[in-house]
C-alpha cells in the first residue's frame, strides 16, 4: 500500500503534523510505503519568490497588510491561494511524484497541499482519495475542494466553518491536531532539568519563538532577568539563528538563570518539565502544550490563524495573551507568584487535549482506501 502525505513548510507546524500522521500510518500498516513530501523543498525559485517570500515579508514588516489580505481571502471566499498553472509550473516535482508514486490515498496537511492534491485529481494524475488535515483552530474556504473525500478538523468551530463554506457535513471528522508520539511518553522532569544544567527547585519557564514571523524573545528574557522572581528560563529558538544570537548576548542574574537552545528533538521532555510555556500560538504548539497540561502565555501572534488559536485557549481558561515584552514578562512573574492560578490553568489546558488525534486521522485516511484495493490487500495478507 502506498500513502502520500503532502505538506508545505510554512513554519515547522505543518511539517510536524504531516510527520506525526505519517509515523502513525506506518505503525498501523507496517507493510505500507508512506512518503512525506514538502512541496516547497524542490519548487522552482520563482515560485518560492512569488508565493513564499511575500508571505514572510508581510509577517515580518507589515503584519497589518497580511491581516487585511487573509481576512479578504476568507470574506471573499477565494477558491485558491494561487492559480492552478502556478502550482503545476512552480512545483513540478509534486505532480511527477504523485503520478510515479501512484498513492492509494493522499493526506494533505496544509491548504496549498490540499489544492495541489485536488489539481492532480482533476488532471487525472491520480484517483487517490484525499484527506485534508487542518492544523489550526481557524479554517478558510480554500480547503473546501470538491475532490476532497474527507476533512479532519481540530474542533466543532472549524467543523461549522467548513459546513458554512459548502463542505459536506458527513465528510468532516473532529479529531484534534496530530502531534508526535514523543508526547505520549512520560519524561522524567528531574533528569530533563539536569540535562539542561538546571539545579534547584525554581520553576522552569519554557520560552519558544515558533517557526513563523518575528519574535521578541530576547526582550522578554531581558525583563525577566531583572526581576527578583526565581525561575529557570529555557529559550528554544529552533532554526531562528538571529533570535539565538540575541539571546546569547544576555546574562541572567540570580535568582534567574537562562539556557539558550537551538533546534532540539526534546520539546516533549522540556514541555513536561516546564511550569509555564511562553510562545506564539501555533496550532501544533497549543496541542502539544495541552497534552502536557501546560499553562500558556502568548506573545506576538500572527494576524489570522494565530489570533484565533490564542482566543480558543484564552476562552478555555488555559492561556493569557500579552502585548509587548514588558506585559509578557509581567504575566509570567504574576503567574509564578500565584500557584493556585497556575494550577487552575494547567487543569483547563489538560481538558483541551486530544491525545488520540493522530491515531484517529490515520484511521480516517485508511478508511478512505478504495474497497477493491482493500479487499486485494486482505487476500494477500
Amino acid at each position: 500500500m502506498k500513502i502520500l502525505v503532502l505538506t508545505l513548510s510554512f513554519g515547522s507546524g505543518h511539517v510536524r503534523a504531516a510527520e506525526a500522521v505519517a509515523d502513525e500510518l506506518s505503525r498501523q500498516t507496517p507493510a505500507s510505503n508512506v512518503l512525506v513530501v514538502d512541496a516547497l523543498e524542490d519548487c522552482r525559485w520563482w515560485f518560492r519568490a512569488s508565493y513564499e517570500w511575500p508571505y514572510w515579508l508581510m509577517l515580518r514588516y507589515a503584519p497589518g497588510l497580511w491581516d487585511r489580505f487573509s481576512t479578504a481571502r476568507v470574506n471573499q471566499k477565494h477558491q485558491g491561494t494561487a492559480p492552478a498553472w502556478a502550482f503545476r509550473a512552480g512545483c513540478p516535482k509534486v505532480f511527477s511524484t504523485i503520478k510515479s508514486f501512484n498513492p492509494e490515498v493522499i493526506v494533505a496537511a496544509e491548504v496549498a497541499a490540499c489544492e495541489m492534491a485536488a489539481i492532480a485529481r482533476r488532471l487525472g494524475l491520480t484517483q487517490a482519495p484525499i484527506l485534508s488535515v487542518i492544523t489550526d483552530y481557524e479554517s478558510e474556504p480554500i480547503w473546501v475542494q470538491p475532490e476532497v473525500a474527507g476533512f479532519a478538523v481540530p474542533d466543532e468551530h472549524v467543523r461549522s466553518e467548513m459546513i458554512s463554506w459548502g463542505a459536506p457535513a458527513d465528510r468532516i471528522s473532529i479529531c484534534g491536531i496530530p502531534i508526535d508520539a514523543a508526547f505520549d511518553v512520560p519524561h522524567n522532569r528531574k533528569a530533563t532539568s539536569l540535562r539542561y544544567g538546571i539545579k534547584g527547585d525554581a520553576p522552569m519557564v519554557l520560552l519558544m519563538g515558533g517557526g513563523m514571523g518575528p519574535t521578541r524573545m530576547d526582550q522578554v528574557v531581558e525583563v525577566l532577568s531583572a526581576s527578583d522572581t526565581a525561575m529557570h528560563i529555557v529559550a528554544v529558538t529552533g532554526k531562528d539563528n538571529r533570535a539565538m544570537r540575541r539571546l546569547e548576548r544576555l546574562k541572567a542574574k540570580a535568582p534567574v538563570s537562562l539556557r539558550v537552545v537551538g533546534w532540539t528533538n526534546e520539546v516533549a521532555a522540556l514541555m513536561q518539565a516546564a511550569r509555564i510555556l511562553v510562545t506564539k500560538p501555533g496550532g501544533l504548539t497549543i496541542a502539544e502544550a495541552a497534552l502536557c497540561s501546560l499553562p500558556l502565555v502568548f506573545f506576538d501572534p500572527i494576524p489570522g490563524a494565530e489570533f484565533v488559536n490564542a482566543r480558543r485557549m484564552v476562552d478555555g481558561g488555559a492561556a493569557l495573551v500579552t502585548h509587548g515584552a514588558s506585559e509578557t514578562a509581567q504575566a509570567i512573574i504574576s503567574l509564578l507568584r500565584d500557584d493556585k492560578a497556575i494550577d487552575a490553568m494547567a487543569l483547563r489546558s489538560q481538558t483541551m487535549a486530544r491525545p488520540n488525534a493522530r491515531r484517529e486521522i490515520a484511521s480516517l485516511a485508511l478508511a478512505l482506501l478504495d474497497p477493491l484495493a482493500a479487499a486485494m490487500r486482505r487476500r494477500t495478507a
